[in-house]
């Protein structure tokens, strides 16, 4: 059977009959060649049942059945393929594709808890890019909904006055629509330009049944192809979403951010209008500026976008390595550039609704780990990444960091990037395709390996990693997006480090050999990315690795 042939029937595959099992079969299944992994799938579907009735028989079925032609199309068009040819490769792709859409269309059809779960997906750099590339359409949908009565009753009873009778003017239509609120443009009574934030009536209400449904396809699509296993992605968004839910919440974020890096003079946080505000509705003040990712407007109206990148990273490396109050999804539609008096740019920060504690060890942890990724020193690194309950320290360094690092001196490891790198000058797809087919079976077995492994390390990472994976992956598709050049890595570790070395000459020399051992990153970082991007091309790389 073709390639194509396989990936029509697996497009195409008909549910009839699977659901025409009988209770039986399914028990059968269950009791005699279940995995372990398959039986704890369908013991948590079946104790979660109860719970998806309020959600809506229409969003559940409409859950369900994409969630059994994602794992019937993962069944069914990789029956038979050897996971190390390059048939096998290309049917993952077509399948992660198809998914990715499948995904994408019952997102937007449930709206709501759905958006925000596509989105967490998409900016999740463990998953397949193909996921990526399908899943960003969420993150600028405008949902918007024919609701102005829903908004003008939730005015009224949150806040006790009707819109007119608490602002002078009052938007018709939002000026921004996301998955859990509109955004109206108004002016107070006081004549002073705000953002009204005015949530979905019945998000909180139906916030248990769309968990419930969500995990139940997860474990449903887990049962039938056991690589589909992103369940663990879910339960590390979900208490994110709950407290997403609560405006007043969102509000003390804002507050607390601006207070903790007033420092930074070139950050600014909308400020909150209490007054306005409740625990479905978020009035803020208005601001007129940029989108990050608009480059074109950003550099005709005279702004520099290395400055920027600069600034960005210098605010997200702050909270990461020394406040601990660490904003969870600084994508680009949250992030406003502004002029500033002086000529430079003014970074506006929004949507303060996920934020994630960072305690002291951890960000003690992951300074340490990433001196000892400038200084290659794999003892502080599998020291500081056992204090993160990290179990592959090495892998878990070069996710983090997005660079190679060479496996322990003397040790055995030599993983497939290695060989690449260490040795293969030169090493291209026309030198691939020359070599024995056995040699490249072995290559491949490589790559398969050193992906499970990666994978393996993000699904046991504590969930604060996870979040600290997303928060700079999503700040380096901005760096990308730009093309400034800024050096993200050796920036962070300037940040990391400050504070870490004592004073006097021997502060002094510390912080020389530091600075020299940043330097050699870059000459090595510089002569590998040829090879990394090589290596990508050829699907031979499992992550990109390249320094953007």
């Amino acid at each position: 059977m073709t390639l194509s042939s396989r990936l029509a029937r697996g497009a195409k595959y008909s549910l009839l009959g699977a659901a025409s099992l009988p209770p039986a079969a399914g028990l059968g299944w269950y009791l005699a060649l279940a995995s372990e992994q398959q039986r704890k799938c369908t013991e948590d579907i079946l104790h979660s049942l109860p719970n998806v009735v309020d959600g809506g028989v229409g969003r559940f079925s409409r859950s369900l059945l994409t969630g059994l032609n994602i794992g019937l199309d993962y069944k069914y068009s990789l029956w038979g393929l050897d996971d190390t040819k390059d048939e096998y490769q290309e049917a993952m792709k077509e399948v992660h594709t198809r998914s990715a859409q499948r995904i994408l269309d019952t997102c937007l059809d449930n709206g709501g808890l759905y958006i925000k779960f596509g989105q967490g997906m998409c900016t999740h750099g463990v998953l397949p890019p193909e996921y990526s590339t399908v899943l960003v359409r969420l993150q600028d949908q405008a949902l918007r909904r024919d609701c102005q009565d829903e908004v003008d009753s939730m005015i009224r009873k949150d806040l006790g006055a009707t819109k007119e009778e608490l602002f002078k003017e009052f938007s018709d239509e939002p000026i921004a629509a996301a998955s859990l609120a509109q955004v109206f443009k108004a002016v107070t009574r006081e004549g002073e330009e705000v953002a009204v934030k005015v949530q979905y009536r019945d998000l909180q209400d139906k916030f248990v049944s769309d968990v419930t449904t969500i995990e139940i396809v997860l474990d449903l699509t887990q049962i039938i192809h056991s690589k589909f296993a992103f369940k663990w992605v879910f339960k590390e968004l979900q208490g994110r979403f709950k407290n997403e839910l609560d405006f007043d919440a969102e509000a003390d974020n804002s507050k607390r951010c601006a207070k903790e890096l007033q420092n930074l003079s070139y950050l600014y946080v909308p400020r909150v209008f209490d007054a306005y505000s409740s625990n479905r509705i978020l009035t803020t003040e208005y601001i007129h500026g940029i989108k990050v990712s608009d480059k074109t407007a950003l550099e005709n109206i005279g702004l520099n976008v290395k400055d920027i990148d600069t600034k960005i990273l210098r605010i997200f490396s702050e909270q990461l390595f020394h406040t601990g109050f660490v904003h969870a999804d600084p994508h680009p539609g949250n992030i406003l550039i502004q002029k500033a008096d002086d000529g430079g740019s003014r970074i506006v920060l929004l949507d303060h609704g996920l934020y994630e504690e960072m305690t002291r060890e951890v960000r003690e942890a992951l300074s340490g780990l990433w001196v000892g990724i400038v200084n290659n020193d794999h003892v502080e690194m599998e020291k500081w990444g056992g204090k993160l309950n990290v179990e592959d320290y090495r892998v878990f360094s070069m996710a983090l960091s997005q660079r190679f690092i060479a496996p322990r001196p003397g040790a055995e490891d030599m993983d497939v990037i290695t060989k690449l790198l260490g040795g293969g000058k030169g090493f291209d797809r026309k030198a691939f395709n020359a070599l024995p087919e056995e040699e490249k079976r072995e290559i491949r077995n490589a790559v398969m390996k050193f992906h499970d492994r990666m994978f393996d390390t993000f699904q046991k990472m504590p969930p604060k990693m996870v979040l600290v994976m997303r928060n700079l992956n999503t700040i380096r598709s901005i760096v990308k997006l730009h093309k400034s050049g800024v050096d993200r890595f050796r920036l962070m570790a300037r940040v990391a480090v400050s504070g870490r070395f004592s004073g006097g000459l021997r502060g002094v020399m510390a912080r020389l050999v530091f600075e020299m051992r940043l330097a050699w990153d870059f000459v090595k970082m510089t002569a590998m990315t040829v090879g990394f991007n090589l290596a990508s091309k050829m699907g031979l790389a499992a992550i990109d690795i390249k320094d953007d």
